[in-house]
């Protein structure tokens, strides 16, 4: 891609060219449009002598074939240079703004620990694999909880991954890092019994009762259940794609989901009027649970872990229920065999040790 040097004169127009100022202007085409840019910095004057005004010419020159390289890369689907002197952070930040209310607050939370770290600015050519490496040790330090971790650092990846789609970068540098696994955590559910204490628990909060009740019945998450409309439900089965994953479902209702619904009649466009915030909602969950003696960590996601594992006693096969919850992979899914594989074995174990 050619950059031609125009000159542009200024001062008395009346005076010939070679008694007036003029600036090296760069005359260039980017997508299909002509760009002119003056190179404000360098000014020749009548007076300069022939050793400035070569090094000014220098200047220029330099300037002018950067630029072609760059216009030369970014035309064959390389990165441009000046693109990798743009703020990190900036970017970061602008990306987060972008997400949905329940995944927002995670990139802001993010972006605290970055810019505590790091301050404001960062060029992404200086996120590199050591700066990388300092930021996740400067998490550990903090003595936040891995898998806090491991999400922030997702975060800063799917960030690098857009800005290579964008040819701001060309690679990942968190490719090249031993990153922190996410650990497997205790699955918290509530058998049958525990969901029959909470049906016959008065709460304040029928709104919330009833959504926390529709999540065990469909495994639906929160965020959906908060979206879930009236136009969602047809022919007894609930249609919807998932605001996480964007995947489609397909949810039979059920007696006791159905029930629910019926329940949920003043709601006109929306099924529940649920206008809180996640962490809101938990909040309004945990006090209920308070109110059943229910001797558990229980927040409203666990309704999504309720509907699993109540259908794997149920005999429910594994790739059935990974299709209602709308899982990418069947590994999400096997974690809450393994919960019940556990309660076999307790099963198994606490029979009499009879003597031989």
């Amino acid at each position: 891609m050619a950059v031609n040097i125009r000159l542009k004169y200024s001062g008395d127009s009346n005076l010939t060219k070679r008694n007036r100022p003029y600036k090296a202007q760069l005359d260039y085409i980017l997508n299909g449009k002509r760009k002119r840019d003056v190179i404000k910095d360098v000014i020749f004057y009548p007076n300069d002598t022939k050793e400035i005004k070569k090094e000014k010419e220098r200047i220029v020159e330099k300037v002018r074939s950067k630029l072609e390289i760059e216009l030369g890369n970014t035309n064959n689907g390389m990165v441009s240079r000046q693109l990798q002197k743009a703020n990190f952070i900036t970017y970061f930040e602008r990306l987060g703004n972008n997400k949905k209310k329940n995944t927002k607050s995670t990139w802001e939370n993010t972006l605290k620990h970055l810019i505590e770290f790091q301050g404001k600015k960062i060029a992404f050519e200086d996120v590199t694999i050591i700066w990388l490496e300092k930021f996740i040790n400067h998490l550990k330090e903090k003595e936040l909880a891995n898998n806090s971790i491991v999400t922030y650092i997702n975060k800063i990846s799917a960030t690098l991954n857009q800005a290579i789609k964008e040819k701001i970068i060309f690679e990942n540098p968190l490719r090249y890092i031993n990153k922190p696994k996410k650990e497997e955590t205790e699955i918290v559910y509530l058998t049958g019994d525990e969901v029959q204490k909470i049906i016959d628990t008065s709460f304040f909060d029928n709104e919330a009762k009833n959504a926390f009740l529709f999540g065990c019945y469909t495994g639906l998450r929160a965020s959906d259940i908060q979206s879930l409309k009236w136009s969602h439900i047809k022919d007894d089965r609930i249609q919807l794609t998932q605001i996480k994953t964007k995947n489609t479902v397909y949810i039979p209702l059920n007696n006791n989901s159905k029930m629910i619904l019926e329940k949920q009649k003043h709601n006109k466009e929306f099924v529940f009027g649920l206008s809180n915030h996640i962490s809101s909602l938990n909040r309004t969950v945990k006090k209920m649970i308070k109110l059943t003696n229910i001797d558990k960590e229980v927040h409203f996601h666990c309704s999504r872990h309720t509907f699993a594992t109540l259908l794997v006693t149920a005999g429910t096969d594994i790739f059935t229920i990974s299709k209602l919850m709308g899982h990418k992979d069947i590994k999400s899914t096997m974690v809450y065999a393994k919960v019940i594989d556990e309660k076999k074995e307790k099963a198994v174990n606490s029979m009499i040790n009879f003597k031989f």
